[in-house]
């Protein structure tokens, strides 16, 4: 049972935008004091920093735990001045931003990209990989085809740890064929128990008997979801050959997820998979344990219950790793539906923009802003923190929730280079299908679209205190109208440099009420953090007569324009007046039939993720193209929502929906 989908008139904008960065454009660098003989200038930039819409800067050693599990609540960050609290922003969280923007409107270098980032996907239904074992042997890795059974879970098993109880029991199976699902502790990883209680970790070799009565070996379509029903299992057998009528495996114990699972499985040896070379299956495994740090990496991976294969290099050193794989992509993962690296990582694709390295090759970011690397070069400026002056006012909210960056997603993310395009059965592909395509680039730097109406209305950026939960925050916010003083302070750089760093900093017009704006702190998705930088004076010390002395400068609304060659980028993405004056801007979303989103909770058929997964289909239907993320040129930045069919939609598009091998339910 699924819902069913149709492209709605429902029209919004993406939050996010990028400023392009052509893969093959060269990047201006120069030698480090490769200005000549120019009179280098020190001072100072007394800076006022404007509230546009509620800006949040999270104090995170001040955070607090609430009632709700996993729900933080985070005060402002603050100074204490005789007693009293007075709201401040970091320096770092001005320039952090201020790099960003320079960056981006000099077309300098990624400065933050690190060495061999790799790009990952999540593998959808359609491209489901083929179970296999991946053995070292004296002569290096050799993967092996495997068959696939089902390891049969009773969810009101006993055991000696912890039950999982994530299961729904395979009705029809002999008794004895059942087996518990528990954890190592409370939060250790799952093993398999037998009814003898024998405990099976992940990767431990066993013996079974195949069980393949009515519906066991169950297949979906032209894809085999499991060969029979694993049963009368015994751990390390004591030879290679399998007594008559028995099989020899692995096990494989997956990851939890939102459905219930009937089990876990067991890994059947075949015959050696010829298919990849030994240099293929090398750098297969390779990319295997980059997506194995990312499933331990609690700040990217945040499912519940996740253990990231605990037992993956106890299934390494003992006996062969249970893996699936794809011999049209060469790639290894830990899920038939897991997520796996492509062979071409970020840093291939930065091109001309790696960071820079040596004082002799300097981007014009890097030879303002400093460099880490062997050849390290301090910074020329310091931004200074910013305090409240005058009255200000704070609010909490609870936020919504927001989105991660998914590199993955194609049609936001990825362009073909100028004048090229790849053709597949005759159809040319509106965006590229993989990163390892040929003539492939990112979408560029991305900038966060400014949402003026965040000022006056708290339903763009709130979810009210009663959707609290483990996946947002509660947070305080400086509300609009407040003000905070900052001074940028430089030291032995040119005037051109001086030039670029103002315009950087107020956008050329120097006044309160202008359009250009920088984005700081948190929930910039939201429409949250939108700020205009005033320059109010420009000290800059100066020598003469053999005295330093002190010149003040008052610059004025509307500053020079400095040659920059992404200028009308930025200034595109900074304009507070947004893409779209009465068009949402909102994460892509799917909506009822009366075109409104679905209210929180959702289930998994109405969560945001669907309008992804529909979007990004090669559309044969005229009505339903695929919608890429607009070109920041572009006037038009709308998409448009998938709403459910009328009729309510429910539908089942599988014949052998709830068969299974004695009446239960798949």
């Amino acid at each position: 049972m699924r819902t069913e989908y149709r492209r709605s008139k429902a029209a919004f904008i993406n939050p996010y935008t990028f400023v392009p960065a052509p893969r093959n454009q060269k990047v201006k660098r120069e030698a480090l004091g490769g200005g000549g003989s120019e009179r280098l200038r020190t001072g100072v930039l007394r800076c006022r920093l404007f509230v546009k819409t509620p800006l949040g800067i999270p104090d995170g050693e001040m955070v607090r735990k609430t009632n709700i599990e996993g729900h933080l609540e985070y005060p402002f960050f603050s100074y204490r001045e005789d007693g009293n609290r007075i709201p401040a922003i970091p320096g770092s969280s001005i320039r952090g931003p201020l790099r960003s923007v320079f960056e981006a409107a000099t077309d300098s270098c990624f400065s933050t990209l690190r060495d061999n980032t790799g790009l990952s996907k999540r593998v959808g239904n359609r491209e489901a990989y083929k179970p296999g074992i991946l053995r070292w042997e004296k002569d290096g890795w050799h993967l092996y085809k495997a068959d696939r059974y089902l390891l049969a879970a009773d969810p009101n098993g006993r055991s000696g740890g912890f039950a999982d109880r994530n299961y729904t029991r395979f009705e029809g199976l002999p008794v004895d064929m059942y087996v518990t699902v528990s954890r190592k502790g409370k939060d250790g990883p799952r093993i398999v128990v037998t009814q003898d209680k024998t405990q099976l970790r992940f990767g431990d070799d066993i013996e079974f008997l195949a069980y393949t009565e009515g519906n066991a070996a169950y297949k979906k379509g032209n894809f085999s979801i499991w060969s029979g029903v694993a049963g009368d299992i015994r751990k390390n057998p004591a030879q290679r050959a399998s007594a008559s009528g028995r099989k020899r495996g692995l096990v494989y114990i997956g990851e939890t997820f939102a459905r219930r699972k009937h089990g876990e499985s067991v890994f059947a040896w075949g015959p050696e998979e010829k298919k990849m070379t030994p240099e293929e299956l090398k750098k297969a495994y390779e990319g295997l344990l980059e997506t194995l740090e990312i499933y331990r990496n609690p700040a990217i991976n945040r499912s519940k219950g996740h253990s990231g294969y605990e037992d993956f290099e106890h299934a390494e050193k003992e006996t062969g790793i249970p893996v699936w794989y794809d011999l049209a992509d060469k790639k290894l993962s830990l899920a038939s539906i897991g997520r796996s690296f492509f062979r071409t990582s970020l840093n291939d694709l930065a091109g001309e923009r790696k960071p820079c390295v040596s004082r002799k090759n300097l981007c014009e970011a890097c030879a303002l802003f400093g460099m880490a690397g062997e050849e390290s070069l301090g910074s020329r400026i310091r931004v200074a923190d910013a305090r409240a002056v005058n009255e200000w006012k704070t609010q909490r909210f609870t936020l919504k929730i927001l989105g991660q960056p998914r590199y993955s997603y194609m049609p936001f993310y990825a362009r073909f280079t100028p004048g090229s395009q790849t053709v597949s059965n005759g159809r040319s592909l509106p965006y590229p299908q993989s990163y390892d395509d040929k003539n492939v680039e990112i979408a560029g730097r991305k900038f966060y679209w400014h949402n003026k109406k965040a000022a006056q209305d708290s339903s763009i950026y709130s979810a009210g205190d009663n959707n609290r939960n483990n996946m947002n925050s509660t947070m305080e916010l400086v509300m609009p109208g407040a003000e905070f003083c900052f001074d940028v302070y430089y030291d032995g750089i040119t005037g051109e440099q001086l030039e670029k760093l103002m315009w950087c900093l107020n956008f050329g017009e120097n006044q309160k009420d202008g359009d250009l704006c920088h984005k700081l702190g948190h929930g910039k998705p939201l429409g949250l953090g939108s700020v205009k930088i005033v320059i109010e004076e420009n000290d800059e010390r100066v020598f003469g007569g053999g005295v330093y002395t002190w010149k003040k400068e008052t610059p004025p609304q509307e500053g020079p324009e400095p040659e920059l060659r992404n200028k009308e980028f930025v200034k595109r993405a900074a304009s507070f007046k947004g893409p779209g004056e009465n068009v949402p801007i909102m994460y892509p979303d799917v909506c009822d039939e009366k075109g409104r989103p679905f209210s929180e909770p959702r289930g998994n058929e109405e969560a945001r993720h669907v309008w992804y997964a529909k979007n990004r289909d090669v559309k044969r239907d005229r009505n339903d193209p695929v919608e890429l993320l607009p070109d920041i040129k572009k006037k038009d930045q709308t998409l448009h929502a998938y709403e459910k069919a009328p009729g309510g939609g429910f539908q089942s598009h599988n014949k052998n929906s709830g068969a299974n091998p004695r009446g239960g339910r798949r």
